[in-house]
């Protein structure tokens, strides 16, 4: 499991001071480059995290910020998609995000259950447990945004000349 996103590296950390992820992995990954943030939710959240002098308290928090960051990220994409599709498009993307939002309601009622589990079993506990089931969340929206991102994106350079997103004609 090579370990690139700034996400996925602060859940290694955290499993590593929890105590639940083997050393081997974590040797594994100290051999890769430290990735730059590529996106300014990343950024911010990495950033919040060394002000709070990686405190497990400070994490926490940043975290929780970082989940609100990329609830409202989608939203944003979601709305900026739906300026520039059709209607038949815009109707799919809405059909599409209302089953995402169900999905993202499973993904979640799983990272829970698995998290009690984990808490029941003693595998996980103390401060760090929850910071880990909160950066998993995250990188479920995390996902989506860079999904919804890229739509953007490829809709950009299809219209390329023109500088900025125009309404696709129907």
């Amino acid at each position: 499991m090579k370990c690139i996103s700034l996400p996925c590296r602060h859940v290694l950390a955290v499993g590593v001071l929890a105590g639940w992820v083997p050393a081997m992995l974590v040797q594994a990954q100290e051999a890769a480059p430290e990735p730059e943030a590529s996106h300014p939710i990343e950024h911010k959240t990495d950033s919040c995290m060394e002000e709070g002098d990686w405190t497990t308290q400070a994490m926490h928090e940043c975290a929780a910020q970082a989940h609100d960051d990329w609830e409202e990220e989608i939203q944003r994409l979601t709305m900026m998609l739906e300026r520039v599709l059709g209607s038949e498009a815009r109707e799919a993307l809405s059909d599409a995000q209302e089953a995402w939002r169900s999905s993202r309601d499973a993904d979640f009622a799983f990272i829970s259950a698995y998290y009690a589990q984990l808490y029941r079993a003693e595998l996980s506990g103390g401060t760090l447990g929850p910071l880990a089931e909160q950066l998993f969340r995250n990188a479920v929206l995390q996902d989506r945004a860079n999904q919804l991102q890229r739509y953007l994106d490829a809709l950009e350079e299809l219209q390329a000349p023109s500088g900025e997103l125009e309404m696709i004609p129907e």
